[in-house]
């Protein structure tokens, strides 16, 4: 076993045991890509043909929804064949994409494509279409219908063709409760559904919740008795005595935990995988702290493998798998102190030797965050990574704590999806519930309300066009107008789309595994869980300030353009008007430039909006809170928009995280970062990403990397929230674009997740290199 100082090691990697290295060979060769994994469309056995959620739903024609549901998703597992591969020790491959699938973002989803692709036959199309009807108690049409019932259909239909927001489109991914799981253990778990429905069950419709929920949970142990079954096949069968005793640990191991609970390490990691496998490899929340009395165990009392093989089997199966996120180190829940252990450390050094998009992780960042954390994470960076993100306990359990949750809670939050935050095992926060693009009520309280598709459309209330005031603050209070229009109409939607989840069970397997959700016999999406407070990704802050600050200093202030002149440039889209163009470029302080002018408007912008958005709770029951990780979200809101007045071409991108518009920061990453910092981010607890450039040339020394890990100390102690860091040089990245088969290894962030560079198309390509165009 490896001593806690070497874990610690920045020099040099940690070596791979020797099985471990075998299982990462083997891996590397059927690695798909980042889109492929984070979908677990991963594909590792073909469907045959098969189709098990019909075959149940078919079979149990008289059932209740929820137990035909139930049954399916157990077949589905149950149906796919067992796979295990050479060396390894935690097992059990992801499903075939099968014709149709349960999700957890909205229920059962029917992969029409799969027919065609994977050669079903007509007839087996048309039994599937005799079952849709039952197989979806509410569809996508709700919110439509919902929406054209409450604003009327032709108003509701011009609202939703702006190209400001995106409603009720996902409300998937929450944490389940690893540790009540690893407490319990499976046929704990019963247990605790049979109390609970003694308690609950007053009615049928409540019981046949908690016999799904019973369902599920034996479905898993069935899955794990049918892996220990097909290992000791295989040990039975096989010559070499090295993998015949890996097959007889993988035989055992599983036959225990599949009603056991786990003891040691080993034991611990083969049951996480398995709700991991089953919840779509989903989010993992506090790894090394949900793990570590296992690693404690079996460093006292001894393992059947080592402790490292362990950890690094699981984060290769989610490393393979795609999952969307684990979450190290911070704060214990009980007393706040440091919660930093051996393990934070092993994961790191783990993902530090694999050096890919995946296991997505972020560290928690405390105001006496340790050297020797901050010393391992910055290296990593040095090396070409992207991973890990950082996140701000400073900033986050205040914030959390702002909404009513306790502090016990807040100290236990966890990043999930693409770096949103919520309290692991204990909510259903949406994320997320949807997007909402301030730019686009920018133009439109320039018009009076008036939709940009249709001029002569009164889309929103109406207030005085830019024309018609005479002074900043009467135009302000125009767009702070419109903007509590239309947020009103967004969050309505929201909690619609909410309501489509909860009729359609989405989360039944997430569900046997959340507080809240056994104790009151409500679904997952039905306001079982304990917390459920709304997320909203926030678009277009910077370039809605930036577009602000130059009306008020350029036209109301100093009179250096006229309205006129800047309407007429703006609809010629600054062709033939250069000058006022770069006037606006450059005479208008911007954000991210830790200019005050620029940044108290920023400010502003985002007050207002997340103020707004507190009014009103989602469906779930808690209020809608701020938050900002819109992977290309910010490149597509972009393309819907006209010309600016901070000087920007219409179609350009608004940026994908809350720093400013790429391009607009020319005074270095520490001035980006104090801008950012002076922003509400503790109203933005739904999780508010930050692209940061740190070069590997920025971090090529250790005096450097020294003071880039102060720089981001510093940021995370005085308003930050979160980084996520991109250290390809630009030089590399153009070179990419021109030749990508030289740099099938260069890694970026896209506002949430890391991707190869050469994987992603070009505009998106054209929005990461842009953000250098400052340096």
């Amino acid at each position: 076993m490896y001593e806690f100082n070497d874990y610690r090691s920045v020099e040099q990697p940690i070596p791979f045991s020797e099985r471990v290295e075998a299982i990462r060979q083997n891996i590397l060769p059927r690695l798909r890509k980042r889109n492929q994994r984070e979908g677990t469309h991963i594909e590792p056995i073909d469907s045959g043909n098969r189709n098990p959620m019909a075959d149940a739903f078919e079979e149990m024609p008289d059932a209740p929804y929820v137990i035909a549901l139930a049954h399916g998703i157990v077949r589905t597992w149950l149906d796919t064949p067992c796979l295990i591969y050479p060396h390894e020790a935690v097992v059990a491959i992801t499903r075939p994409v099968y014709p149709i699938m349960e999700h957890f973002s909205f229920g059962i989803e029917f992969e029409d494509w799969v027919y065609d692709q994977k050669g079903y036959s007509n007839s087996e199309r048309e039994r599937v279409n005799k079952l849709r009807e039952r197989m979806t108690p509410m569809d996508f049409w709700h919110m439509d219908n919902a929406g054209k019932e409450r604003y009327g259909a032709e108003h509701y239909r011009k609202i939703t063709n702006e190209g400001m927001f995106w409603a009720g489109g996902y409300q998937g991914h929450t944490i389940p409760n690893y540790v009540t799981l690893l407490e319990n253990g499976l046929d704990g778990m019963l247990e605790k559904i049979d109390f609970w429905e003694k308690h609950n069950a007053e009615d049928q419709a409540t019981r046949d919740f908690y016999e799904a929920n019973r369902i599920i949970v034996r479905g898993m142990s069935a899955h794990l008795e049918k892996y220990a079954a097909f290992a000791a096949e295989l040990a039975e069968n096989e010559t070499d005595e090295k993998q015949k005793l890996y097959y007889q640990q993988i035989a055992e191991n599983c036959a225990y935990v599949a009603h056991n609970k786990p003891k040691t390490l080993y034991n611990a990691v083969q049951l996480m995988w398995i709700l991991s496998l089953w919840d779509w490899v989903d989010c993992l929340g506090r790894v090394d702290q949900y793990l570590y009395p296992f690693y404690e165990y079996s460093c006292k009392n001894g393992d059947v493998i080592p402790v490292e093989d362990s950890i690094a089997s699981i984060i290769f199966k989610i490393w393979e798998g795609g999952a969307h996120n684990v979450t190290l180190s911070g704060c214990k829940p009980i007393d706040g102190s440091d919660a930093t252990n051996d393990l934070s450390f092993l994961i790191l050094q783990v993902l530090r030797n694999i050096h890919d998009t995946h296991p997505r992780i972020c560290v928690r960042i405390r105001e006496d965050a340790r050297a020797d954390l901050l010393d391992l994470i910055v290296k990593i960076w040095s090396e070409g990574m992207s991973d890990p993100s950082i996140i701000s306990d400073t900033n986050v359990i205040p914030g959390l704590q702002r909404i009513r949750i306790p502090i016990q809670d807040a100290r236990d939050y966890a990043t999930l999806g693409c770096q949103e935050v919520e309290i692991p095992g204990k909510s259903n926060t949406g994320c997320e519930d949807g997007s909402f693009n301030v730019a686009k009520v920018f133009e439109i309280a320039m018009r009076g309300g008036k939709s940009t598709r249709d001029p002569e459309y009164q889309l929103g209330p109406v207030t005085k066009t830019f024309m018609e005031c005479e002074t900043f603050e009467e135009f302000y209070d125009s767009y702070k107008t419109q903007l509590e229009y239309f947020t009103e109409i967004h969050t309505f939607l929201c909690s619609r789309g909410q309501e489509i989840r909860a009729a359609n069970h989405a989360k039944l397997v997430k569900g046997v595994f959340t507080d809240g959700v056994l104790e009151t016999g409500k679904n997952h999406d039905d306001g079982g869980p304990i917390y459920g407070h709304g997320v909203i990704e926030t678009a277009g802050i910077a370039a809605t300030a930036d577009s602000l600050t130059a009306i008020k200093k350029l036209v109301f202030e100093e009179g250096k353009i006229s309205k006129e002149t800047l309407l007429a440039a703006m609809a010629a889209n600054f062709k033939g008007y250069e000058k006022e163009r770069q006037m606006l470029l450059n005479a208008a302080p911007k954000f991210g430039n830790d200019d005050d002018y620029a940044d108290e408007m920023a400010v502003r912008v985002l007050n207002d909006y997340w103020d707004e958005i507190a009014k009103y709770k989602s469906v779930r029951g808690g209020v809608y809170t701020g938050a900002c990780s819109l992977l290309t979200g910010g490149i597509g809101y972009g393309e819907s928009m006209s010309a600016m007045p901070d000087g920007r071409y219409a179609g350009e991108p608004l940026g994908n995280t809350m720093g400013p518009r790429p391009g607009a920061d020319h005074n270095g990453v520490t001035a980006m970062l104090n801008s950012v910092a002076k922003l509400p981010l503790h109203k933005g607890v739904g999780g508010t990403t930050l692209n940061v450039i740190f070069t590997t040339k920025m971090l090529a020394t250790p005096e450097q990397r020294k003071n880039i890990a102060a720089v981001v100390k510093n940021y995370m102690a005085t308003g930050g929230q979160m980084a996520q860091i991109t250290t390809a040089n630009v030089e590399d990245l153009k070179d990419a674009k021109e030749h990508p088969e030289r740099h099938g290894n260069l890694i970026v962030r896209v506002g949430g997740y890391s991707i190869q560079f050469v994987q992603l198309d070009g505009r998106t390509q054209d929005e990461i290199i842009s953000r250098y165009a400052a340096g």
